[in-house]
């Protein structure tokens, strides 16, 4: 096989893991929370034995655009967002894991939990609400509460929900559609750098109409490719039948 060959093979193994993260940020343009990735590629230089080096694509890793998303109204006590910095913690069967996916939900232990059923921390610990205390308050830094009208109105404090950020973001680790686990330490979230907004969720940040752009021209690069591969093997067979004549 010769160079050229080699260095479209490398460009078309890019495409393909390109079109993989396309395919998966369109997927979960729905998805709340969901943060859209894209690829970093490089350039990779091998020595030859001439005085150009060869040069190759390689795929390094996919980055994340970290853009807050729109947030959605939708009226229910339990669902919430983050507007600013700062991720939500639950309590993975493996380790914490960091989302903005705030919609969250009440056991049947009154333990508020995410749609996977893992435990919304504050303080480090399942928070547990008992819904018969009146209607759950979520204040802007995250304090959890419900006024209590039987007998008076007495304020009941269920706790105040972890808000964590990391140093960088970008070495977060995806677990499911929007979740993350970090090897960094969670720092708490500075107080006016972020609010929670009760009855809201922040949807995915993908923009679809880039993304459906981003496909052709990854489906149009491949099949060109793919056509210069094709050319390459019938020059190569070519170039064999001339040297060895068929009998």
């Amino acid at each position: 096989m010769e160079t050229p060959t080699y260095i479209a093979l490398s460009r078309q193994l890019g495409l393909v893991r390109n079109m993989e993260v396309v395919a998966n940020n369109l997927a979960n343009a729905n998805t709340n929370g969901f943060k859209a990735e894209g690829m970093v590629f490089s350039e990779y230089l091998i020595p030859a034995e001439r005085p150009v080096e060869l040069s190759y694509v390689q795929d390094l890793a996919t980055w994340r655009d970290q853009r807050e998303g729109e947030l959605q109204p939708t009226g229910n006590d339990l669902d919430l967002a983050i507007q600013g910095e700062g991720w939500f913690v639950v309590q993975g069967p493996e380790g914490p894991i960091y989302t903005r996916n705030g919609r969250f939900q009440l056991n049947a232990a009154g333990e508020v939990v995410n749609q996977a059923g893992y435990p919304v921390l504050a303080g480090g610990a399942p928070v547990i609400v008992n819904p018969e205390d009146g209607p759950l308050n979520v204040s802007a830094d995250g304090m959890l509460s419900a006024d209590v009208t039987q007998g008076g109105n007495v304020p009941v404090i269920y706790g105040q929900l972890d808000v964590v950020t990391f140093a960088d973001d970008q070495l977060l680790k995806p677990v499911g559609a929007s979740g993350f686990t970090s090897e960094q330490p969670a720092q708490p979230a500075v107080a006016n750098t972020f609010k929670v907004q009760q009855r809201m969720l922040e949807g995915s940040n993908v923009r679809t109409i880039l993304e459906m752009t981003s496909m052709i021209q990854v489906q149009r690069s491949y099949q060109s490719i793919q056509r210069f591969l094709e050319g390459e093997h019938d020059r190569m067979r070519r170039a064999v039948n001339y040297i060895i004549p068929s009998s």
